[in-house]
């Protein structure tokens, strides 16, 4: 990878130095904590940490809530024994040491005040998981808060994530592998640029949730212009691949894609793409979220069909989930239900499976969200009790945790609970798109309208080809409304009407933005359609069963519904 930028970076117009200021800005720093401590550049290059004290220093930064810890207890945990003092300045030196190390980049990487050192998360990227070894294997600092704290943690992040091993995991999530893109003249720059694509296009795909992505350094090894499809599928067991050839021509590039399913070797789409060299550099190529996107497309659409089209018993447990996933989250009741039958399939196939268990109660959750639910009270005890079950398997799933916490913070009385949950899941993940995006709504509920805005931003940027799209945007348009944004708290309540019609709280954010940003009429013509589709709502109820009710955020957005027209 070295290799291809220095090659693509002799081939640009000499105005494009901004254009490479501007990639340094989007490197992230990628730390591996299981199996041997590791941390790079995304872009390949090369970081060096001196000594196991500044890589405890990363690792405990890495896994804090919000990446921040305060000096104080930095300093007792890796230079403890050294004395107050003593610690103070090995602390100072060591960020010293970091800064001249990462140069230009530290600032996008550290916050660094008098009482707190932040990680900026979203400039970091964890690339293992406990399946990958033990937790900080390898790393030595003689301090006892530090080895208490590596203890806790080696169990904590251990002790229940090997419940379920990678075959179980693998077995509801379809599995994709990119390989390099042949050169079409045999040249290095061609075979140079088509493993860099190849690299982008892993790393656009794999910020999906729901799919497993084959490593570049595994899928690397099968490239070529002759693929064999079972080597493939029994070295990779890869479902589906993506692959094709590259031509480069001075300072433009040509690319035909292949998305195959290995299973039977049919190509499900092929398209080609053409552009400049650069576009690929720059770090914002479009090709790279076009194909990315496209897959994402595909794979839901085959499990959809072999799903209808199959008896559950003969359908894939990945397909049958892609399905069920699909269908929780489309308009029509029909598909709905029927998402229900694929998830409880899937738990009698894999009933130790804590993810399954708690998807289901996300089914429930949003039956009651679309107002199909007969009976919301037992619904939302079978939700709960789902959870129960989800978290009973495996206390540290971070996406059972998540939907419990979704199911707390529904709940008027305390709103604690539920953000413990969102802070866990967020610990033991922090790439859950879907736990900061409701750790977001907490907020916003709360009146933190700035920090909700920035937990929903980093939902969407984790997710960006999330089915439920309309969820994500919806959800973003009320931290806005926190903050005072009226306008885009409008323009993404707009956004999620039109991507799914039937969501009421749509509907409300939306009236409640318009009457709040001085568009009365508009405000009202809201409500209209917000009471046809939920024709019980008033004022009084809407205060007395939403989770902001009791609180001052809550009370304005009453006031703005009631003079939008909404009965008392």
């Amino acid at each position: 990878m070295y290799l291809m930028h220095e090659k693509l970076a002799k081939v640009q117009p000499q105005g494009e130095v901004g254009a490479v200021e501007a990639i340094e800005s989007k490197v992230k720093l990628e730390i591996s904590l299981y199996g041997g401590f590791d941390c790079r550049w995304s872009d390949g290059k090369f970081l060096k940490l001196n000594g196991a004290k500044q890589r405890a220093l990363f690792a405990m930064l890495a896994v804090a809530t919000r990446g921040v810890q305060s000096r104080n207890w930095l300093r007792e945990h890796i230079w403890g024994r050294a004395g107050e003092e003593l610690g103070r300045a090995s602390l100072r030196r060591c960020l010293s040491d970091l800064r001249k190390n990462f140069g230009a980049r530290f600032d996008n990487i550290l916050e660094v005040n008098n009482i707190d050192i932040r990680l900026r998360l979203d400039q970091v990227a964890l690339t293992t998981t406990p399946r990958n070894g033990e937790f900080l294997a390898g790393i030595n600092v003689p301090e006892p808060m530090f080895q208490d704290w590596l203890n806790q943690h080696r169990e904590k992040f251990t002790s229940h994530s090997i419940l379920l091993d990678s075959d179980t995991r693998l077995a509801i999530s379809p599995s994709v592998t990119i390989l390099p893109f042949s050169g079409v003249t045999g040249a290095k720059m061609e075979s140079h640029f088509g493993d860099l694509v190849a690299l982008e296009v892993s790393r656009a795909l794999s910020r999906s949730r729901l799919i497993d992505v084959i490593s570049h350094c595994s899928s690397r090894k099968f490239g070529g212009v002759q693929l064999d499809l079972d080597k493939l599928q029994t070295s990779l067991n890869a479902d589906y691949a993506i692959g094709g050839t590259v031509r480069v021509d001075d300072k433009h590039f040509r690319l035909d894609a292949d998305f195959i399913q290995i299973s039977t070797g049919r190509i499900l789409w092929t398209q080609n793409f053409t552009g400049p060299l650069s576009d690929i550099l720059n770090g914002h190529s479009e090709m790279v979220e076009q194909i990315a996107q496209k897959c994402g497309q595909e794979i839901l659409r085959e499990a959809v069909k072999t799903a209808h089209t199959r008896p559950l018993p003969e359908v894939a447990s990945h397909a049958l989930f892609m399905a069920s996933v699909t269908g929780m989250h489309q308009h029509h009741l029909a598909s709905f239900a029927r998402s229900r039958d694929n998830l409880e399939e899937l738990i009698l196939r894999l009933p130790k499976f804590s993810n399954l268990h708690a998807w289901l109660a996300k089914w429930y959750i949003l039956s009651i969200a679309q107002g199909w639910s007969t009976d919301v009270r037992k619904d939302s005890q079978i939700a709960s009790d789902c959870t129960k079950r989800a978290l009973d398997i495996n206390p540290l799933c971070s996406t059972s945790l998540t939907i419990d916490g979704m199911i707390q913070g529904d709940r008027q009385e305390d709103m604690s609970t539920a953000l413990l949950r969102f802070e866990a899941a967020t610990e033991i993940d922090p790439n859950q798109a879907l736990a900061w995006l409701m750790y977001s709504r907490m907020h916003s509920f709360q009146g933190e309208g700035e920090l909700a805005i920035k937990f929903a931003q980093k939902a969407r940027r984790l997710s960006p080809f999330d089915p439920h799209g309309y969820f994500y945007d919806i959800m973003t348009s009320v931290a806005h409304l926190a903050n005072g944004d009226f306008d885009e708290a409008r323009i993404l309540a707009d956004r999620s009407i039109k991507s799914n019609p039937r969501h009421t709280s749509s509907y409300r954010v939306l009236a409640i933005a318009l009457q709040l940003s001085g568009h009365p009429q508009e405000a009202r013509d809201a409500v209209t359609f917000l009471t046809q589709l939920d024709p019980r709502l008033t004022v009084s109820r809407y205060l007395s069963t939403h989770p902001a009710g009791k609180l001052p955020t809550g009370k304005i957005w009453a006031s703005a519904l009631k003079d939008a027209g909404l009965p008392a």
